[in-house]
């Protein structure tokens, strides 16, 4: 069941047991029920016009999957994590 999943965020807390809980969403603009295009003499579309109408405005956020973990692997991944950055910074600078 091993997949890559695009993150742009995480959500959670500690759960009644002292688990936590971590959701990784990734977030988007909504998708129009439909667009209106302007469209030349051969059929071609030139440009957008507008959105139909009720379709919804703002930003969509998936919520991909969730852990939950003890204190001693949220504090590894977080070690982890702080070894990476601290890779990348060094990376970047030298370019």
């Amino acid at each position: 069941m091993y997949r890559q999943v695009h993150i742009d965020g995480a959500h959670g807390g500690i759960t009644p047991t002292g688990f936590i809980n971590v959701n990784f969403f990734s977030q988007r603009g909504v998708i129009p029920k439909g667009t209106e295009f302007e469209v030349n003499d051969e059929g071609q579309i030139i440009r957008p016009i507008k959105d139909i109408e009720d379709s919804k405005n703002g930003i969509v956020r998936e919520f991909e999957f969730g852990t939950y973990m003890d204190i001693n692997t949220c504090v590894s991944i977080k070690e982890f994590l702080e070894r990476q950055i601290e890779e990348y910074k060094s990376i970047s600078k030298t370019k």
